[in-house]
């Protein structure tokens, strides 16, 4: 697998990593924003940054299937379905994510949905476990990716 195609992986992983690591920088800015103007354009900073830190990193795994020559997960889980084959060892290919990582996807995953249908309710408070899921998924992504290619293209 050593061509071009691992250029989109690479822009997925970045756009992931830079998202993930915004909504971490928003997130820390809430409690002290007051106005009432600020504050909500924090809030939505943060959770928009959330969700396409999110799609991001299922833009990866999906180009990482598509490479391997899988087909994408379908149906009415098929976000779920798409973190639990990546982080699992499939037809002579290694995980995609470690465990670790993929239970800090599957928690920015239920965020999402979360931030998508909360506007009007949003309380950061609540967040705080899909922020460190971000950060791990941050500071991990990169390498879990290199990991994982180098396992199938060495």
């Amino acid at each position: 697998m050593s061509d071009a195609r691992w250029f989109e992986v690479d822009t997925a992983v970045e756009a992931a990593v830079r998202h993930f690591t915004w909504a971490q920088s928003f997130y820390v800015r809430i409690e002290g924003t007051n106005a009432i103007e600020d504050r909500h354009l924090v809030e939505m900073a943060f959770m928009h940054a959330m969700q396409s830190g999110h799609t991001s990193l299922e833009n990866t795994l999906l180009r990482v299937l598509d490479l391997c020559g899988e087909a994408a997960p379908t149906g009415a889980t098929w976000h779920a379905d798409l973190i639990r084959r990546a982080a699992r060892a499939l037809d002579g290919r290694p995980a995609i994510l470690a465990d670790v990582v993929a239970e800090a996807a599957d928690v920015t995953r239920r965020f999402r949905n979360v931030a998508v249908h909360a506007y009007d309710s949003f309380d950061y408070t609540k967040a705080g476990e899909a922020v460190r899921g971000a950060g791990m998924i941050a500071s991990l992504l990169p390498s879990e990716i290199a990991r994982f290619r180098q396992a199938m293209d060495p």
